[in-house]
């Protein structure tokens, strides 16, 4: 039982966090104040999380399917209106209700917010930021149930 939880649930996620900071700390820095807990997870205290370099981006650049790097979850971005509303759907493998999706210019930054509203996400939410040199949504996923936030990246479906 130990070893299946080592195998399948441990080294997976540092696996991931290991990559997720080295493939953005390579083309961005993300500022974060992060404190460290006791036990089996982590909980990070997001200050300000953003790319240093911005670069102009047309808001339309982020329409289309994306899949999490670490897990077959999807999110479908299909609409970006210019007062900030957005039609974004999500799966985990199923549909899960998107409350709200917003997106906001942050300084030629591109910044979305999406907000689930299901049986077992009572208002888990991603917040994060499209990297258009690697083409990339990363940032941060607030899981509810659990209190926990993720290190998250979501690459382009081809």
């Amino acid at each position: 039982m130990f070893i299946s939880l080592v195998l399948n649930k441990i080294i997976p996620c540092v696996l991931f966090a290991s990559f997720c900071m080295a493939f953005i700390g390579c083309s961005q820095t993300i500022e974060t104040d992060t404190k460290a807990v006791t036990g089996d997870t982590a909980k990070a205290e997001i200050k300000d999380v953003k790319p240093t370099q911005p670069v102009s981006v047309d808001k339309n650049t982020i329409i289309g399917n994306w899949v999490r790097t670490d897990a077959p979850y999807n999110l479908k971005i299909a609409d970006i209106a210019g007062d900030g509303k957005m039609k974004a759907e999500y799966y985990n493998p199923k549909s899960i209700h998107v409350e709200k999706s917003t997106w906001i210019d942050e300084n030629g930054v591109i910044k979305i917010y999406v907000e689930l509203r299901d049986e077992n996400y009572p208002g888990s939410n991603y917040t994060l930021f499209y990297l258009p040199d690697r083409d990339l949504l990363a940032g941060k996923y607030f899981q509810a149930v659990e209190g926990v936030t993720y290190d998250v990246g979501f690459m382009r479906a081809k």
